[in-house]
């Protein structure tokens, strides 16, 4: 009573969830993880069958063990390597026919019909069922052989898909599936999945939907009655036109076939068609792929013919999306490309003003530099005069206190105290402009014309001409104010201006040309 409570417990879950069951991100996720751990399964089968083999292998092995073996051999074959099943299959039918153990025969004979129904060879396997008909079948083979006649016949409909030998196939894999309910333990999954298959073939869905949503809840992921179960639960949610739900469990079943390395299977390609329609061109591209791997590795005529009607739709879009990925990817490298190239001339610009920024500051210190050395040599030049102008106000007053004023008049009247105080002054002011603008009297003679470049005779001092536009360039334009700092008349100015401007190589612009001296560019 206790385990009835538990049961319909766990069918009341289920129906619960089952109108909440939809294709999410998560099972996607999911699937794509599995797909990436397909190889490991398969390591993990392929160990087995060989470890299987080398049993099979050994000579001192008794006659039944070997044929036990390859029995195994060929079960695990089947929905993995078809031909490989078929191989063994036919050993065991050879090996028991020769020990003459009939349960062993018809075993390996039913097995070898259900891989002809893979290998698609229906013909071949119809009339070896006819044969096997045709004898007597033991009461503890008759549930083996109404589950082969399901199966071939489930097979050939599937490959008919409708019309008139669909609904002859069809009604055949009904009676061998009726008939098999009726010797199956209803305990067993395998009854209660038929009797699912029974209910939705009459018409009552909502029953079969309970069963195979127990059968889903309750068997392990990785047996095949849990694969069929979820398939079977998508088809009949497919055919109620719940879509979302239908994928949700077409992904489940993929999973499980993963799981259990089974290559003879539909689920995948019946999800990639949802995906293909849901506009999911890459995981539709992906899933199709590996089904027709699947078929193509297990030799599964019919799975390989059902997905190959499918795949140049799906591929055919994959192509365009790839193609529309790939002006994508060119736009974008263009686009790329270009900022780069941006970025990279923004770069060296900024590095270019950097510099100059660098240059300006190196200039500006120099200036600042000069600036202070100049202030200082003008504070040097004004406590000189200072100094003189105390010294000749005692010599005045000693002259006259002496009354020597004739001798006071006629020093002071003498060229030779102006001429000194002249040349003092001039050899301060070449020496401050010169440290100002080092360069001025190359950059000056650049402005003339080669022969009439203008030669400094004694290092560190300027000419009348370049003590004239040396004024000039420090702004002092004003002739008559050149005259009197020079203490020469204003035509005397004008003539030197002239003369030299006449010698220049563009006349029009010297004069700006010489306020240009120096700056920094």
């Amino acid at each position: 009573m206790r385990d009835v409570f538990f049961l319909i417990l766990i069918i009341a879950v289920a129906n619960i969830c089952d109108a909440q069951r939809v294709l999410s991100q998560e099972e996607l996720n999911r699937l794509d993880e599995e797909l990436e751990m397909a190889v490991k399964y398969d390591e993990m089968k392929l160990s087995r069958l060989d470890s299987l083999k080398s049993q099979y292998m050994k000579n001192s092995m008794k006659p039944q063990v070997r044929l036990r073996l390859c029995m195994e051999l060929a079960h695990e074959y089947e929905k993995f390597i078809s031909d490989s099943a078929l191989l063994y299959y036919s050993r065991a039918v050879e090996m028991a026919g020769a020990s003459k153990d009939s349960i062993s025969s018809m075993k390996s004979r039913l097995g070898r019909i259900k891989v002809l129904g893979v290998l698609g060879l229906f013909k071949e396997g119809v009339d070896e069922l006819t044969e096997v008909e045709s004898g007597e079948i033991p009461d503890e083979m008759r549930d083996e052989y109404l589950d082969t006649g399901r199966q071939l016949y489930s097979y050939m409909a599937s490959f008919a898909e409708s019309g008139t030998y669909y609904e002859q196939y069809n009604y055949l894999l009904n009676y061998y599936m009726n008939e098999q309910i009726k010797i199956l333990d209803k305990k067993a999954p395998a009854y209660r999945e038929f009797l699912a298959e029974h209910y939705y073939a009459q018409g009552l869905a909502q029953r079969a939907k309970t069963l195979f949503t127990e059968l889903v809840a309750t068997v392990p992921e990785n047996d095949n009655v849990y694969a069929r179960a979820a398939a079977n639960m998508a088809i009949i949610k497919e055919a109620e036109g719940i879509e979302d739900e239908a994928a949700y469990f077409f992904a489940l079943s993929a999973i499980s076939d993963i799981k259990s390395s089974v290559k003879e299977n539909t689920a995948l390609q019946k999800l990639s068609l949802y995906l293909y329609k849901k506009g999911d061109i890459e995981h539709a591209y992906k899933y199709l792929s590996a089904s027709l791997a699947d078929a193509v590795f297990c030799n599964a005529r019919l799975r390989t013919n059902e997905v190959s009607r499918l795949m140049p739709l799906v591929d055919g879009a994959y192509k365009v999306k790839l193609d529309e990925q790939r002006r994508t990817l060119i736009i974008t490298t263009i686009v790329v490309s270009l900022l780069s190239i941006g970025m990279i001339v923004a770069i060296l610009m900024i590095l270019k003003q950097m510099r100059r920024l660098h240059q300006v500051r190196l200039h500006l210190k120099e200036a600042n530099s000069i600036k202070d050395e100049y202030i200082g040599h003008f504070l040097e030049l004004c406590s000189i005069y200072m100094d003189r102008l105390d010294n000749f106000c005692k010599v005045v007053i000693r002259k006259i206190t002496a009354g020597q004023a004739e001798e006071l008049v006629k020093m002071t009247k003498s060229s030779k105290f102006a001429e000194d105080q002249h040349k003092m002054f001039y050899e301060n002011f070449d020496g401050a402009f010169l440290h100002i603008y080092p360069t001025f009297i190359d950059e000056f003679n650049d402005l003339l014309q080669p022969e009439e470049r203008i030669e400094v005779k004694e290092q560190g001092k300027l000419t009348t001409e370049l003590r004239i536009f040396a004024l000039l360039r420090m702004g002092v334009d004003d002739s008559a104010k050149v005259a009197r700092f020079l203490h020469y008349s204003v035509n005397t100015i004008y003539a030197y201006r002239n003369k030299v401007k006449n010698k220049a190589v563009d006349r029009e612009n010297f004069e700006e040309n010489v306020m240009k001296i120096g700056t920094i560019n």
